[in-house]
Protein backbone atom coordinates (compact mmCIF):
# COMPACT_ATOMS: atom_id res chain seq x y z
CA UNK A 1 0.00 0.00 0.00
CA UNK A 2 1.60 3.19 -1.07
CA UNK A 3 2.44 5.64 2.42
CA UNK A 4 -0.65 8.25 2.44
CA UNK A 5 -0.44 11.99 3.90
CA UNK A 6 -2.19 11.63 7.32
CA UNK A 7 -6.11 12.72 6.46
CA UNK A 8 -7.19 15.46 8.82
CA UNK A 9 -9.94 14.38 11.12
CA UNK A 10 -10.46 17.22 13.62
CA UNK A 11 -8.04 19.69 11.92
CA UNK A 12 -6.05 20.12 14.95
CA UNK A 13 -2.48 18.46 14.15
CA UNK A 14 -1.89 17.68 17.77
CA UNK A 15 -4.66 15.38 17.63
CA UNK A 16 -4.60 13.85 13.87
CA UNK A 17 -1.40 12.92 15.15
CA UNK A 18 -1.71 11.13 18.28
CA UNK A 19 -1.99 7.54 17.83
CA UNK A 20 -4.14 7.04 20.71
CA UNK A 21 -6.79 9.37 20.14
CA UNK A 22 -6.87 7.61 15.95
CA UNK A 23 -7.32 4.48 18.17
CA UNK A 24 -10.38 5.63 19.93
CA UNK A 25 -11.91 6.98 17.04
CA UNK A 26 -11.26 4.01 14.92
CA UNK A 27 -12.61 1.88 17.78
CA UNK A 28 -15.69 3.74 18.16
CA UNK A 29 -16.11 3.33 14.61
CA UNK A 30 -15.80 -0.56 15.14
CA UNK A 31 -18.14 -0.80 18.00
CA UNK A 32 -20.84 1.20 16.07
CA UNK A 33 -20.66 -0.96 13.36
CA UNK A 34 -20.57 -4.08 15.13
CA UNK A 35 -23.24 -2.84 17.74
CA UNK A 36 -25.73 -3.02 14.78
CA UNK A 37 -24.95 -6.44 13.25
CA UNK A 38 -24.59 -8.29 16.42
CA UNK A 39 -27.94 -6.49 17.80
CA UNK A 40 -29.79 -7.38 14.96
CA UNK A 41 -28.40 -10.83 14.93
CA UNK A 42 -29.02 -11.98 18.44
CA UNK A 43 -29.52 -9.10 20.55
CA UNK A 44 -26.36 -8.91 22.44
CA UNK A 45 -23.36 -6.33 22.59
CA UNK A 46 -19.76 -6.90 21.85
CA UNK A 47 -18.75 -7.28 25.32
CA UNK A 48 -21.24 -10.42 25.71
CA UNK A 49 -20.24 -11.92 22.34
CA UNK A 50 -16.43 -11.92 24.17
CA UNK A 51 -17.69 -13.29 27.21
CA UNK A 52 -19.30 -15.86 25.32
CA UNK A 53 -16.73 -16.48 23.55
CA UNK A 54 -14.14 -17.35 26.11
CA UNK A 55 -16.26 -19.35 27.69
CA UNK A 56 -17.00 -21.26 24.47
CA UNK A 57 -13.26 -21.66 24.24
CA UNK A 58 -12.42 -22.38 28.34
CA UNK A 59 -15.47 -24.46 28.92
CA UNK A 60 -16.44 -23.70 32.76
CA UNK A 61 -15.09 -21.35 34.58
CA UNK A 62 -15.39 -18.96 37.82
CA UNK A 63 -16.74 -15.60 37.55
CA UNK A 64 -13.42 -14.30 38.49
CA UNK A 65 -11.44 -16.32 35.99
CA UNK A 66 -13.97 -14.85 33.45
CA UNK A 67 -13.09 -11.88 34.88
CA UNK A 68 -9.65 -11.84 34.29
CA UNK A 69 -9.60 -13.59 30.68
CA UNK A 70 -11.45 -10.53 29.90
CA UNK A 71 -9.58 -7.86 31.83
CA UNK A 72 -12.94 -6.66 33.16
CA UNK A 73 -13.58 -5.83 37.09
CA UNK A 74 -15.75 -8.37 38.34
CA UNK A 75 -18.55 -5.97 38.50
CA UNK A 76 -18.24 -5.63 34.90
CA UNK A 77 -18.55 -9.02 34.61
CA UNK A 78 -20.89 -10.07 37.21
CA UNK A 79 -23.38 -7.73 35.38
CA UNK A 80 -22.89 -9.51 31.83
CA UNK A 81 -23.02 -12.99 33.38
CA UNK A 82 -26.54 -11.48 34.78
CA UNK A 83 -27.71 -10.54 31.52
CA UNK A 84 -26.47 -13.84 29.77
CA UNK A 85 -28.22 -15.49 32.34
CA UNK A 86 -31.61 -13.83 31.59
CA UNK A 87 -31.39 -14.17 28.24
CA UNK A 88 -30.37 -18.07 28.85
CA UNK A 89 -27.20 -17.95 27.06
CA UNK A 90 -25.44 -18.73 30.46
CA UNK A 91 -26.29 -21.00 33.20
CA UNK A 92 -24.31 -20.74 36.88
CA UNK A 93 -23.59 -23.57 39.60
CA UNK A 94 -22.33 -24.00 42.50
CA UNK A 95 -18.81 -26.22 42.22
CA UNK A 96 -18.34 -29.14 44.00
CA UNK A 97 -15.70 -28.64 45.76
CA UNK A 98 -16.24 -25.10 46.94
CA UNK A 99 -20.27 -24.30 47.35
CA UNK A 100 -19.51 -20.15 47.22
CA UNK A 101 -18.30 -20.33 43.61
CA UNK A 102 -19.95 -20.21 41.01
CA UNK A 103 -19.16 -22.10 37.63
CA UNK A 104 -20.12 -20.82 34.65
CA UNK A 105 -20.96 -22.65 31.26
CA UNK A 106 -23.04 -21.83 28.23
CA UNK A 107 -26.48 -23.31 27.74
CA UNK A 108 -26.93 -24.61 24.09
CA UNK A 109 -28.75 -21.50 23.14
CA UNK A 110 -25.16 -19.28 24.51
CA UNK A 111 -23.31 -22.05 22.00
CA UNK A 112 -25.61 -21.54 19.08
CA UNK A 113 -25.06 -17.36 20.09
CA UNK A 114 -20.93 -18.17 19.59
CA UNK A 115 -21.83 -19.87 16.24
CA UNK A 116 -24.06 -17.76 14.55
CA UNK A 117 -22.06 -14.50 15.77
CA UNK A 118 -18.50 -15.81 14.93
CA UNK A 119 -19.00 -15.19 10.87
CA UNK A 120 -20.25 -11.43 12.06
CA UNK A 121 -17.82 -10.29 14.02
CA UNK A 122 -15.09 -11.88 11.80
CA UNK A 123 -16.70 -10.44 8.88
CA UNK A 124 -17.72 -6.82 10.76
CA UNK A 125 -13.60 -6.89 11.83
CA UNK A 126 -12.17 -7.83 7.77
CA UNK A 127 -14.45 -4.40 6.57
CA UNK A 128 -13.34 -2.50 8.55
CA UNK A 129 -9.94 -3.46 8.27
CA UNK A 130 -9.65 -3.23 4.36
CA UNK A 131 -7.58 -0.93 3.63
CA UNK A 132 -5.25 -2.50 5.49
CA UNK A 133 -2.43 -5.12 3.78
CA UNK A 134 -2.32 -8.43 5.43
CA UNK A 135 1.04 -7.09 7.20
CA UNK A 136 -0.34 -4.24 8.26
CA UNK A 137 -3.23 -5.47 9.85
CA UNK A 138 -0.85 -8.22 11.90
CA UNK A 139 1.13 -5.56 12.51
CA UNK A 140 -1.25 -3.41 13.72
CA UNK A 141 -2.88 -6.60 15.93
CA UNK A 142 1.05 -6.68 16.87
CA UNK A 143 1.19 -3.18 18.15
CA UNK A 144 -2.11 -3.23 20.13
CA UNK A 145 -0.91 -6.66 21.91
CA UNK A 146 2.01 -4.60 23.32
CA UNK A 147 -0.05 -2.09 24.73
CA UNK A 148 -2.61 -3.97 26.50
CA UNK A 149 -1.60 -4.23 30.26
CA UNK A 150 -2.63 -7.98 31.47
CA UNK A 151 -2.63 -6.44 35.01
CA UNK A 152 -4.98 -3.64 34.58
CA UNK A 153 -8.67 -4.12 34.44
CA UNK A 154 -11.23 -1.37 32.49
CA UNK A 155 -14.88 -1.17 33.16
Amino acid sequence: MENQTALSITGIDKLDSNPLFLMGFAYKQFRSKIAVELSSASHISLEMYGALKVLSTNGMLTQQELSDLLLRHRSVTKRLVDNAIKLELVVASKSETNKKVKLLALTPLGQQTVVECAPIVDSVSAQFQQSLTAQESKQLTDLLAKLVKTDEFVD
